[in-house]
């Protein structure tokens, strides 16, 4: 009976049978050895072991079309600047800058990276337009007041 070796790179682990190899739960890229092999090979290349990693999807590449995958953390969410501009700026559009920014983190937890890129990229677009809208508005009344102080 054939008994295999593995590494974690810097420990060597076994001898294990092939059943016992099973519990250990390697991945296709760990190291593994055993009497017919010259030398340590990632356990997805030796065919014998093949059996392991059935219902194991291939490992990512770095160089995948997905780039979302590797986030690790949500898009900006807009939603403190949306409250300001809410508050000091212009109520309606700071609204929809509102309800998109709650948008970004519940869809990008529920594994929807675009809808929550989406989300993102109008909630800072309703922001702008609300802080911009607020500033115009703001710029407009103070022309009007000195006016009317002048008169």
């Amino acid at each position: 009976m054939k008994k295999y070796f593995y590494t974690d790179g810097t420990n060597k682990f076994g001898p294990f049978t092939f059943e016992e190899l099973k519990g250990k739960n390697i991945s296709r890229e760990t190291l593994v050895w055993f009497q017919d092999l010259n030398d340590w090979k990632p356990a997805g290349e030796v065919p014998e072991l093949s059996e392991l990693f059935i219902h194991t999807p291939p490992p990512l590449k770095k160089g995948s079309t997905n780039r979302d995958i590797y986030k690790t953390q949500p898009p900006k969410t807009w939603l403190l600047e949306s409250i300001l501009a809410t508050l000091f700026c212009c109520l309606p559009f700071g609204i929809a800058g509102i309800v998109n920014a709650a948008k970004v983190e519940s869809r990008f937890y529920a594994g929807d990276i675009e809808g929550a890129e989406r989300a993102s990229q109008e909630a800072g677009k309703w922001t702008m337009v609300s802080f911009w809208v607020g500033i115009i508005i703001g710029v407009i009344y103070v022309i009007i007041t000195l006016i009317s102080a002048v008169s």
